[in-house]
């Protein structure tokens, strides 16, 4: 199993969800989303189309921890083991410019 961890994901305007990829061949087996210690707002994953004003399409909520401890995390596994998840399928929100999420996946 590989590793990847695409880094800082970041929200330059709130209410614009913002994709993992565009590309539809980048699957993974896991999908992790953790909250960035020392950040002020809170950030959304859903899938495509979500709006975090209504929650319509979010599947989970992280917020921060402003003064450096312990964030949130949010993760996802494919049941069947395999590389299923579409990376392109999912997306962030924040509800403060410029901030996101860590966001790392595996590929079997």
């Amino acid at each position: 199993m590989n590793i990847y961890c695409k880094g800082r994901v970041n929200v330059s305007a709130p209410g614009t969800p913002v994709p993992l990829t565009t590309d539809p061949a980048v699957t993974a087996s896991k999908l992790l989303f953790q909250a960035i210690s020392g950040l002020t707002g809170k950030t959304y994953v859903g899938v495509a189309g979500m709006t975090k004003a209504t929650l319509s399409g979010v599947a989970r909520t992280l917020a921060p921890n402003p003064s450096g401890g312990f964030s949130e995390t949010f993760y996802i596994e494919a049941q069947d083991g395999a590389d299923s998840i579409r990376l392109k399928d999912y997306v962030i929100d924040a509800d403060v410019a410029g901030e996101g999420l860590l966001v790392t996946y595996w590929q079997e």
